[in-house]
């Protein structure tokens, strides 16, 4: 019996070991992926680094990174590590024409250019129409050129031409995916607005990117849910329902990051008697209030919910705090105890009545008002009332009255508030509009507009320090970051050689300071010829 258990013991144990062996591989094989983005396998077979990627594309050979698989680009010509590895029969063990953006001018390996001394593009493949065993280049043991000569006396250097079938694609260095800008580790907000969390992350392969609620995926088929390009979660018309932890996971193959934020939405009590409220969500002492009522429009306090008056002269520094996109929300024409008279901001009596609203009767975006910039009427010139009536009810002019709430007396107030509270503040000019709401100037955005908007992106290897400029982390440098910071050498390494700490490291057919000087006993038997 004991034996039997020892053996049961031994066969279970065995087939934990085979099913990780199982679980590697598939991980393995996963992971390695092709470097194409049609997921074609026209691989090198000495190297899995490198791909042979079908495709068309338009402009310089640069441009061509979308015919390649998430974390690879197009090879360069600084990709010395990998293209050094390229043997003659690997180069044209591969069936077609595949470019990469290097020229081969004077034996060289440099950036393909349009320039009489930069436009002989390299290639790889045997149907290239340009292959010269023994001459330098990129790879080893000879040069192939896609196409060559006067390509940029024509205007078309480094352009794909007929009989170039794609381009080669080199893998990116690996990194681990990295959250560079969090969401706040909390927030609260009111029901009805709008919030966004941050999640922008760094990493290559870029990494995927999912949003959790509560342990649980969030699904975007919701409309009132998004996730933005740039990873942030976009929440429109909070609800009670929406409080809980949020959680940002980025991921790739090097590995996983991830950031929370608590959210809170907090219910918000309405300004009006039947408990409704009509935009203005990050005003918390307005709102506009639908309805009717008869005569003075101060008498529309009945649509008014208890301790709010309609809006007035003596609320004029909450009116000041709308902004254009507050009154335009608004449906309707909402008017409120004031008359637009001399660029004053007096109570009605015989005035032209204020008001706010995308359907008011007037709007001038320039001028002195209760508002802080433009004044708004409730009726047009056109069809104003006589004086006795123009602080009144008019049927179809007004949709309802703007409410504000009753301010505390002075023995009451401990902490007067009179302006929106943002407890972190608003960075780079942005205005606190709300509670914990910023209203961000152009060229930024986040919760405290402390994100510089970059377009198009800054990609995986920079990052946006200002609107529009961009930054290369370290360890990257040159036009998009796209090159490795290295030891940079003095003069071009020729005839294969290979840039290395600041120096040239020489075949074994060269030297010299610049691998510039042949053999002699390699040229003497080029010759066919003794040395005597």
């Amino acid at each position: 019996m004991e034996s039997q258990n020892q053996q049961a013991v031994t066969l279970s144990h065995s087939c934990n070991v085979l099913c990780l062996l199982f679980i590697l591989a598939g991980i393995s094989l996963v992971s390695a992926g092709s470097g194409c983005a049609d997921r074609s396998e026209n691989g090198l077979l000495s190297n899995d680094h490198v791909a042979a990627c079908p495709g068309n594309w338009y402009g310089h050979v640069r441009n061509a990174t979308q015919l390649c698989a998430p974390g690879w680009q197009v090879c360069q010509w600084h990709d010395n590590d990998l293209l050094g590895r390229i043997t003659w029969d690997d180069a044209l063990s591969i069936q077609g024409c595949y470019t990469y953006n290097a020229a081969h001018d004077g034996g060289r390996c440099r950036e393909c250019a349009d320039d009489l001394e930069q436009d002989d593009m390299a290639g790889i493949g045997r149907d290239c129409p340009h292959k010269n065993w023994g001459q330098t280049s990129c790879i080893i043991g000879g040069r192939i050129d896609a196409s060559c000569c006067v390509d940029s006396h024509f205007q078309r250097a480094c352009h794909q031409q007929p009989g170039i079938d794609g381009v080669m694609c080199c893998k990116m260095p690996a990194e681990r995916p990295r959250i560079v800008v969090p969401p706040r580790e909390r927030m609260e907000v009111y029901s009805g607005s709008i919030f966004m969390l941050n999640c922008g992350a760094i990493g290559s392969p870029p990494p995927r990117q999912q949003w959790y609620k509560d342990g649980r995926k969030i699904l975007t088929s919701k409309s009132r849910i998004s996730v933005l390009t740039s990873g942030d979660l976009l929440v429109t018309s909070a609800r009670k329902s929406d409080s809980g932890l949020y959680s940002c996971e980025v991921i790739n193959e090097e590995g996983i990051d991830m950031a929370s934020s608590h959210v809170i939405i907090k219910e918000r009590s309405s300004g009006c008697r039947d408990g409704s409220t009509e935009g203005l969500n990050s005003h918390s002492d307005m709102h506009a209030c639908s309805g009717v009522w008869k005569g003075h429009v101060k008498r529309g306090k009945l649509l008014c919910q208890k301790g709010w008056h309609v809006c007035s002269t003596q609320d004029e520094s909450s009116l000041k705090e709308l902004n254009w996109l507050d009154i335009f929300d608004l449906k309707g024409c909402y008017a409120y105890n004031a008359a637009n008279h001399n660029g004053k901001c007096q109570r009605c009596h015989k005035g032209k009545l204020a008001g706010i609203g995308r359907e008011c009767g007037r709007v001038h975006y320039s001028g002195s008002s209760c508002l802080s910039q433009g004044r708004i009427d409730v009726f047009s010139p056109s069809k104003k009332p006589s004086d006795d009536e123009a602080c009144n009810y008019s049927e179809g002019f007004t949709t309802g009255v703007l409410c504000c709430k009753n301010k505390k007396k002075k023995h009451d107030i401990e902490h007067p508030t009179s302006k929106p509270q943002c407890e972190q503040g608003c960075q780079n000019g942005g205005v606190c509009i709300g509670y914990n709401q910023c209203l961000c100037s152009v060229g930024y955005k986040g919760a405290m507009c402390q994100n510089p908007i970059c377009s198009p992106s800054c990609g995986s290897r920079a990052q946006c320090i200002k609107p529009g400029k961009c930054k290369c982390l370290p360890g990257y440098t040159g036009d998009g970051c796209r090159r490795k910071e290295m030891h940079i050498c003095s003069k071009s390494c020729l005839n294969g050689g290979r840039c290395r700490r600041g120096k040239c490291k020489c075949p074994p057919t060269h030297w010299g300071s610049s691998c510039q000087h042949l053999y002699q006993h390699i040229l003497l038997t080029h010759l066919n010829r003794t040395e005597r």
